[in-house]
């Protein structure tokens, strides 16, 4: 059975563009965390703000995130 995590990051959404206002290093981290962690063999699942209402309220990044 695959193992499956749940990040919660509600400050910063690994989904922000960088260099605004509220995208810096959490976010970064996050995403990268979360990306090696679904290489290693890992469902993830990062709950966030949506930073955009046009933005969908799920969305598949990468395999296994």
């Amino acid at each position: 059975m695959k193992k499956r995590l749940a990040f919660i990051s509600e400050h910063a959404s690994p989904f922000g563009v960088l260099g605004g206002v509220d995208s810096g290093g959490q976010n970064v981290y996050v995403g990268q965390l979360a990306k090696h962690l679904a290489a290693m063999g890992y469902t993830v699942d990062v709950f966030t703000r949506r930073d955009n209402t046009l933005l969908p309220e799920v969305a598949d990044w990468v395999d296994g995130v």
